[in-house]
């Protein structure tokens, strides 16, 4: 293990936390591929940035020759939006590709705990893709599923694709310092929003994600942050709802908002954002383009709400700056919004 490369120590200490079966691991380069059914999970640690830093991620490709429509487009926001979770249904342009994918920054001296975030991700992972799969091949038809050519692909699944119904068991009992960790973000101090104040379904927070001189209109230019531990997941239970708004402007037209989201969902993929890509872009029904995650109760640690609302911060930020590029690139090939 190297002292130096946080992102093969965090990958190192990843195999111990799942206790990884070595008959079911195939090693890549900066990583490695786990079968814990027929859809193969790939870990990568990128190379190390000049800042000492990398991003680790996990990916399981579920579905080939998906057109990239936009009816598809929709489908896919809606999924996310309807099942948010730590990973993001993501579609490749290049491959024409859905996959699973969550991805955490691992920094020198806190691999552990940087290892048990996406060890969450990754299990939760592999029951969704087992359970999801089948239904998203009917959805986008013409498509094909993933499953290699491979040996390891015959195996049964692993008993651990079936954990999600663990963390539903364990929820209850640890909602309510979940709620308490949501209530104290209201005193945070220095905070990553210009505004803040007390809802009954946690915390609602405006990021201001523009500079002053783009924000000529009200709101313009603020990002609307809910933070909910009283808002249960429909198959997951108790947990950390973190929903993350877009000023309107950054996608002026409705009917385009799905492509964009599974646009930025791309870009969080292969971009360095500074922020763990956990949760996924959708688009909301009554909010439109956001950024929706949802955290188990039992993966909850004490510095959960903290982090995901300082990396919400980030991800407005960063988005606006991705969406101004893309209205740049739209505007000179003459893909003017529709009004």
């Amino acid at each position: 293990m190297s002292a130096e490369d946080p992102g093969l120590n965090l990958l190192t200490m990843l195999r111990t936390i799942l206790e990884l079966d070595p008959e079911r691991v195939r090693e890549a380069e900066r990583g490695f591929l786990w079968w814990p059914s027929a859809y193969p999970m790939r870990f990568t640690a990128r190379p190390l940035r000049d800042e000492g830093n990398t991003v680790v991620s996990a990916e399981t490709r579920l579905l080939g020759g998906v057109a990239g429509t936009g009816a598809e487009f929709a489908r896919i926001a809606m999924r996310n939006a309807r099942d948010p979770g730590l990973s993001s249904l993501r579609y490749d342009a290049e491959s024409k590709e859905l996959s699973l994918h969550t991805s955490v920054i691992a920094w020198p001296g806190d691999a552990m705990l940087v290892a048990r975030r996406l060890a969450h991700a990754a299990i939760l992972q592999a029951g969704d893709a087992l359970r999801a799969a089948d239904g998203l091949a009917v959805e986008f038809p013409g498509s094909h599923l993933l499953i290699p050519d491979d040996p390891l692909a015959r195996l049964e699944p692993i008993p651990q694709v079936e954990v999600w119904q663990d963390y539903v068991a364990a929820g209850p009992e640890r909602a309510e310092a979940v709620a308490e960790q949501v209530a104290a973000l209201a005193a945070l101090r220095p905070a990553p929003w210009a505004n803040v104040s007390r809802a009954p379904h946690g915390l609602d927070a405006e990021i201001a994600c523009a500079p002053p001189h783009l924000q000529a209109a009200p709101g313009q230019g603020k990002a609307l942050l809910r933070i909910s531990a009283t808002q249960s997941h429909p198959r997951m239970g108790a947990g950390l709802v973190v929903v993350l708004v877009l000023p309107p402007e950054c996608e002026p037209d409705l009917d385009r908002a799905p492509a964009t989201a599974a646009l930025l969902n791309e870009a969080e993929a292969r971009e360095w954002t500074g922020a763990d890509a956990q949760g996924a872009w959708c688009v909301d029904p009554m909010a439109g383009l956001s950024h929706a995650a949802f955290v188990p109760a039992l993966a909850v640690e004490e510095d959960t709400a903290e982090r995901l609302a300082w990396q919400a911060g980030i991800r407005a930020r960063w988005a606006v700056q991705f969406l101004e590029r893309v209205a740049a690139m739209r505007a000179a090939a003459g893909d003017a919004p529709r009004t």
